[in-house]
Formats: C-alpha cells, sequence, structure tokens
C-alpha cells in the first residue's frame, strides 16, 4: 500500500498536464490583454506618445501572441469541459430541482464551485464568439464599415474585453479553489520525475 500513495495515475496526470498548459496559455493571454488595455491603438496625429512602442514584441506580435493563445486556449477549455463532462452532468441532474439537491447544505464552498463554474463557463463562451468575431473581421481603423452580426464591431469589442475580465477573475478564483489538488499532484510527479532520474543514473553508474 506505501508503494502506490505516492503514484499519480494517468487519468489524473493527464488532468494536470491539461490545467498546466492552460495556465502557460493564460499567461500569454493576460500579457497581451494588458498589453492592448494599457496601451491605446493608432497614430492620433502624433499626440499617442506610446504609438509603436515595443515590449518584448511590437503590436502585431502582441496581436499575433493573443490570437493563438486565444484559440489554444479555446480548445483546452473544450478538453476540459470534456474530460470533467461526468462532473458536470451529475451536478446538472442532482442540481435540477433546488428543493431536493443536498449540494451546499452541508458544503457552501461545493455550491459556490457550481455557480463559478456555471458563471465562467457564461464569459468563456462571450469571449469566444466576440474573440472569433473580432480575429475574422477588420480592424479598429475599418471598424465602421464592419459587417453588424447580431452587434457592431464596437460592442463586440467591448463585449470581449469584458467578459475577458470577468473569466480571468472566475479562472483565479477557479484555480485558488483547487490550489490544493494543483500542488498535491504537482510534488507527486516531481517527486516521481526525481526519483526517476536518480534511479536511471544509479543505473549507468552500476554499469
Amino acid at each position: 500500500m506505501q508503494k502506490n500513495e505516492g503514484r499519480v495515475s494517468k487519468k489524473t496526470s493527464q488532468r494536470w498536464w491539461l490545467v498546466a498548459m492552460l495556465i502557460i496559455l493564460g499567461l500569454g493571454v493576460f500579457a497581451s490583454s494588458a498589453y492592448f488595455l494599457g496601451f491605446p491603438v493608432g497614430y492620433q496625429g502624433g499626440q499617442n506618445p506610446y504609438y509603436g512602442l515595443t515590449i518584448l514584441f511590437n503590436r502585431d506580435g502582441w496581436d499575433a501572441l493573443h490570437q493563438w493563445t486565444g484559440l489554444a486556449m479555446i480548445l483546452m477549455v473544450l478538453i476540459h469541459i470534456i474530460v470533467h463532462r461526468q462532473w458536470i452532468k451529475t451536478m446538472a441532474v442532482r442540481c435540477y430541482k433546488p428543493q431536493t439537491c443536498e449540494i451546499g447544505k452541508k458544503n457552501w464552498l461545493a455550491q459556490f464551485n457550481i455557480y463559478l463554474n456555471l458563471t465562467a463557463g457564461i464569459s468563456f463562451i462571450l469571449v469566444a464568439v466576440s474573440g472569433v468575431y473580432l480575429m475574422l473581421m477588420p480592424g479598429r481603423s475599418s471598424a465602421a464599415i464592419a459587417p453588424v452580426i447580431i452587434l457592431d464591431w464596437y460592442t463586440w469589442d467591448v463585449i470581449h474585453t469584458w467578459s475577458g475580465i470577468l473569466m480571468l477573475i472566475f479562472i483565479l478564483l477557479h484555480f485558488y479553489i483547487h490550489w490544493g489538488w494543483i500542488t498535491n499532484v504537482s510534488n507527486k510527479m516531481f517527486k516521481l520525475r526525481n526519483s526517476y532520474k536518480k534511479f536511471t543514473l544509479e543505473g549507468v553508474k552500476n554499469d
């Protein structure tokens, strides 16, 4: 029994890597978003002192980073939902009738987690849909002639910005709630990797 205590199952390992990818991609999306929020666009008749400013990348570089990390993050989130589809289905069935749902009566954190996942899911849909629209449509300089799909370009831009900020807050709270699982599995995985390296090096020395 003691030999299995430090082991990580294949399923748990896959989920850990999925979370790790979400964190890495999230950092890319967050950094590029901060750049666009912090520095206004356009030459503005020479009145924009930040025009052409380069911080690690130029504006086109940050734009490419934002688009590709955003698309990759959408894919990872969809995979995350598929992996946890059974949990989602179980919680939905159990809470379909609030009067019979026991979740939250004994554990308020469990109920908070359900509402957090729901709001994070809604904000994710808004970010994804608005992001795809903005990616396929002309840029801000041609926003006035961009085709209206339910809403105009400027409204989609506002939705993308604020739903993105809200999603970031929800994701940080989500990670905070599950931080114990993340650190616990991380410690086990890196401990196993170090043990494997030590075993391999000792085997080479013995040969």
